[in-house]
């Protein structure tokens, strides 16, 4: 009987300490600190290309269009944790949809159209406003961002400030994702 209730609480106890430990890792992935770590201080000049192949300057973004918030998220179809993230990326996107001063650039890096497109068309992904679905065969993620590695999401103020990157895949559907792009807008959007 002792060891039963022993072993109850062993099990309880490690719950717990797990919990514990991803409600830490999670809100370290998210301190506000992390803009800080980041050797990219502001948007770099930069430029991409359209899935029609046009030039798409990020300095032109900001100079057409008042823009309170900026994500760059870098991907591939060739990555697989790339394309099992995307569909929740694209569910975060689709709650800032009604909000025209907040932007969403989504680069494939070393990638073909063609994969993208035909990826894109399984994912049946509605037109969005605020999404510009880009190119990058130059390595201007490596050289401008100094990204190596993907997925990686950057996110920028209303003045080009850098206010957070995100390494490695994320759960963007979770609440603290949702509070966390709300308050980077309330902060961004204080910096006009």
């Amino acid at each position: 009987m002792i060891y039963r209730i022993l072993a109850i609480i062993i099990i309880i106890a490690s719950t717990i300490a797990y919990s514990h430990y991803q409600k830490n890792s999670l809100n370290f992935q998210l301190a506000s600190e992390n803009s800080a770590e980041s050797v990219l201080a502001t948007l770099p000049v930069a430029q991409f290309k359209t899935l029609d192949g046009s030039p798409f300057k990020l300095d032109d973004l900001y100079r057409d269009k008042r823009v309170d918030l900026l994500m760059v998220h870098f991907w591939g179809t060739w990555c697989g944790p790339c394309e099992a993230e995307l569909p929740e990326l694209l569910r975060l996107i689709n709650r800032f949809e009604g909000q025209p001063n907040v932007k969403f650039l989504l680069v494939a890096t070393n990638d073909e159209v063609i994969a993208i497109k035909k990826h894109l068309k399984t994912l049946k992904i509605p037109n969005m406003e605020s999404v510009y679905w880009l190119v990058d065969n130059d390595n201007v993620h490596r050289d401008a961002f100094g990204t190596t590695r993907v997925p990686e999401t950057y996110v920028f103020s209303s003045d080009k400030t850098t206010l957070r990157k995100f390494v490695g895949p994320q759960e963007w559907n979770k609440t603290m994702f949702f509070q966390t792009f709300d308050e980077l807008l309330q902060i961004s959007t204080r910096k006009l």
